[in-house]
């Protein structure tokens, strides 16, 4: 995987977890409200399991685009979901 796989990856989890926490979470945001960086390191650690696990499907410098974009939303969905389920009620 070379540097532009890495960027694409970074871009990508950076897009989806601001375009989530704009169409999703704006009634929640506060001048605090940093939750969009646990979408975005979801989002890139579930974008680099699925490139690395499931190998297939176009390449762009070696990043498997297709299970990178299902591992993206999916890494994003689950790391949220713990966060809002666990961590958040007990910061409260």
């Amino acid at each position: 995987m070379g540097i532009w796989a890495w960027l694409i990856l970074l871009a990508a989890s950076a897009a989806l977890a601001t375009a989530a926490q704009f169409l999703f979470f704006a009634k929640d945001r506060t001048p605090r409200g940093h939750d969009w960086i646990y979408i975005a390191i979801g989002a890139l650690i579930g974008g680099f399991t699925g490139h690395a696990w499931y190998p297939g499907g176009p390449l762009i410098d070696g990043l498997n685009v297709v299970p990178a974009a299902a591992g993206l939303i999916f890494g994003a969905f689950v790391v949220e979901y713990v966060y809002r389920m666990v961590l958040r009620p007990q910061q409260s």
